[in-house]
């Protein structure tokens, strides 16, 4: 033991926003993995917007962040804005990312969220950087240490202070976490035995890494102060040296292992969400002609969440890409499925019927490659939705939970269906938790669309109202949750806001009514089928 102290180095931190990424160390802008160009002012100009968010900067404010006390024109600042609205591909009549507000200001419109966030270096003693050194090299001779294709992490012990049942605790979460990271059946996971080599601290990830032969390394501490218990946690992508991603969690000691589950869940659910994204990100880097099977699936995963007919073809494309490469793969299955029921569900293809038996056929499929993959019983489930089949729909999604329950997809998706089946608390239940697995979920639009509309389903119909007109203001919503705000808006006798989404509803999607959508939600209860009907009947007169 010794005395020396090691500083950990302050990062920058990283914004995400819709579909855009700021890199603030790299004063950079990306959408997906592709970077965006801006002029040194647009990009300071949309910097201050998305420190401030969901803040409205006021003109002034706006020019001393920029121009730093330059005298600054509103018709300057409105030509910068315009600028920056056309980098990004914004659009000023229905804007995605830039609101302006008439005589007060400039605001994001989308949510943004801080991956990284700057923190005052820490110091912590130079042994616990120490990983098996003791142990030399002679133990991993002649063991391949190379990158598997599957992605690899490792979790580390987890640190706490001296106390003998405090130091019990952390080796018990950590055990849990890996216990229930290994079940995502997605990733590489270290064993227990090789991960507790490491002493409990900061270590660094390269020479972990280099070690185990991982690139994702998750460390944390757990502080113990009085009656209360944080939990802080860090994810790193190890090869390229940087952190993904920090977390705290607090809860109050008496209802330790109460609250132990939940953040476990939590946990891994942030971890998987954050790995796939990486993932999918370094897809994007490689050549399509040499993708190896799991940078085929990522790939296909990208364009399968943006949600759009020419993204599913090429989504549609890279999966089965990565199929001919590995025929073995169940995700593969999974995703192609998801392809065919989006095709189904928003009618993109005239043969609504064979879309919905491609989509069955993929997941059993996927299920029959590896019945403990949980996103295979998570297609299943889906498909029998399409079909009508409400019992085996449950059952498959229900699986697909209990085999991840951190699935924040699977949570969703198992709540979708049983607000078909007419069981509002428990759908509203399973959306919450969804977006508390994931709260920047592509599907995101999705989640709180089904929280609003199950409180429509029980009576609510201001509150579901206004979740509605939230979820069709976010990135991906399609014409059906505009059809949702619509009914809702309808049965809260909100006149204008209904016009206005029908206004929309049938620009996208000419003659849509009450059968289109019982067609895409086909609701199981009596008394939900006759609330859609009077709903139409309302938004007719409308008209």
């Amino acid at each position: 033991m010794t005395d020396e102290t090691t500083a950990i180095p302050r990062p920058q931190a990283i914004y995400e926003f819709a579909d855009l990424t700021l890199d603030a160390g790299q004063c950079a802008v990306y959408r997906g993995a592709a970077r965006i160009p801006l002029p040194k002012l647009s990009y300071a100009l949309l910097h201050a917007l998305v420190d401030a968010a969901p803040d409205l900067l006021a003109h002034d404010t706006l020019a001393e962040r920029v121009w730093q006390r330059r005298l600054v024109t509103p018709e300057t600042l409105a030509q910068r804005i315009s600028l920056l609205r056309r980098a990004l591909g914004d659009d000023a009549n229905d804007p995605r990312y830039l609101r302006v507000v008439r005589g007060m200001g400039f605001q994001l419109v989308p949510p943004v969220r801080v991956r990284r966030n700057p923190a005052e270096p820490r110091s912590l003693p130079a042994a616990s950087m120490a990983g098996p050194a003791a142990y030399g090299g002679s133990l991993t001779a002649g063991i391949d240490l190379s990158l598997p294709a599957q992605p690899s992490i490792v979790i580390l012990p987890l640190d706490s202070d001296r106390v003998p049942h405090h130091q019990d605790y952390a080796r018990g979460l950590t055990h849990d976490i890996m216990t229930r990271i290994a079940r995502t059946r997605s990733l590489f996971v270290i064993a227990r035995g090789s991960a507790f080599s490491f002493a409990p601290g900061v270590h660094d990830v390269r020479e972990v890494s280099r070690k185990l032969g991982v690139r994702y390394v998750v460390q944390g501490n757990i502080q113990f102060d009085g009656a209360k218990m944080r939990i802080s946690a860090f994810l790193a992508d190890a090869v390229e040296g940087r952190e993904l991603w920090a977390e705290h969690f607090q809860c109050r000691q008496e209802g330790l292992f109460d609250a132990q589950e939940e953040i476990v869940d939590l946990i891994v659910g942030a971890i998987s969400a954050e790995v796939e994204l990486a993932e999918r990100r370094r897809a994007l880097l490689e050549r399509p002609a040499s993708l190896d099977a799991w940078s085929a699936y990522h790939r296909g995963c990208w364009h399968m969440y943006r949600f759009t007919p020419a993204d599913y073809e090429l989504a549609q494309s890279f999966f089965e890409h990565s199929a001919r490469l590995d025929p073995a793969s169940p995700r593969t299955f999974a995703g192609l499925s998801f392809v065919h029921w989006q095709r189904a569900f928003l009618e993109i293809s005239p043969d609504r019927p064979g879309e919905i038996r491609r989509a069955f056929d993929l997941a059993l499929q996927s299920v029959s490659l590896n019945s403990r993959d949980p996103l295979g019983h998570w297609a299943l489930g889906r498909a029998h939705l399409l079909r009508g089949e409400m019992s085996e729909s449950l059952a498959e999604l229900s699986l697909a939970t209990d085999l991840n329950p951190s699935f924040a997809i699977g949570q969703y998706s198992l709540g979708f269906a049983q607000m078909h089946a007419g069981d509002t608390a428990r759908s509203i239940e399973l959306a919450d938790r969804a977006r508390r697995l994931s709260p920047y979920d592509p599907m995101s639009f999705a989640m709180i669309g089904l929280r609003g509309f199950s409180l429509a389903l029980a009576g609510d119909y201001q509150r579901a109202a206004e979740l509605l007109a939230d979820s069709i203001g976010r990135p991906n919503a399609h014409f059906n949750m505009v059809a949702m705000a619509a009914v809702c808006d309808a049965l809260a006798g909100n006149d204008d806001a209904a016009r206005h989404d029908l206004t929309r509803l049938l620009k996208a999607k000419p003659g849509y009514g009450a059968r289109d959508f019982l067609r895409a939600f086909p609701l199981q209860q009596a008394e939900h089928t006759r609330l859609i009907d009077d709903a139409f009947r309302r938004l007719k007169r409308l008209a």
